[in-house]
C-alpha cells in the first residue's frame, strides 16, 4: 500500500495502540512535529520522512 506519511504514522498507532505522545518519545521527535505532521500543517525534511518509516518498519 502506497500511504501518505501522516497515513503511515496513524496506521501505526492504531495496530500497535500507541497515542502520539508514545509515538514521539519512542522515534524520537518532538510531540508538536507528529502532531503538526499527521494534521498536515507543516512539511517535513526526506531525513525526517526516512527517519518515521524505517522507525515503523523496524518496531511492527
Amino acid at each position: 500500500m502506497n500511504y501518505s506519511l501522516s497515513e503511515l504514522i496513524i496506521q501505526y498507532q492504531k495496530k500497535t495502540n500507541k497515542n502520539d505522545a508514545q509515538f514521539a518519545f519512542e522515534s524520537h521527535f518532538p510531540v508538536e512535529k507528529i502532531h503538526a505532521i499527521k494534521t498536515g500543517k507543516i512539511s517535513y525534511t526526506p531525513d525526517e520522512e526516512k527517519r518515521i518509516i524505517r522507525y515503523i518498519s523496524e518496531h511492527r
